[in-house]
């Protein structure tokens, strides 16, 4: 499996622009951080309460970033996200 290095950034929506409030790490595969991104709860879309993004970022050679995918998500959702994300990290870097 080609690796590459790969990270979630997770944003809030704040005074009309979105703003970094953490990063997770996920230097893994394409397939693992796949598999990840679609266990995640949120929408495609900006709807309601939804002001907490989770951007999956790709970084390229020449250290390019770019999104890869993303999603909005309640503050509920971003909890249970984040359970996620430390869960399927652990399993990554233990069980591999």
């Amino acid at each position: 499996m080609e690796h590459s290095t790969y990270y979630l950034d997770i944003q809030m929506y704040c005074q009309d622009k979105y703003i970094n409030i953490a990063t997770f790490d996920l230097n893994s595969c394409a397939k693992i951080v796949d598999e990840l991104f679609n266990e995640l709860q949120g929408e495609n879309q900006v709807v309601g309460n939804r002001l907490l993004r989770i951007n999956l970022m790709l970084n390229k050679a020449g250290n390019t970033a770019i999104v890869w995918r993303s999603i909005n998500c309640t503050l509920d959702e971003l909890a249970e996200n984040s359970k996620i994300i430390i869960k399927k990290t652990f399993r990554t870097v233990n069980f591999d």
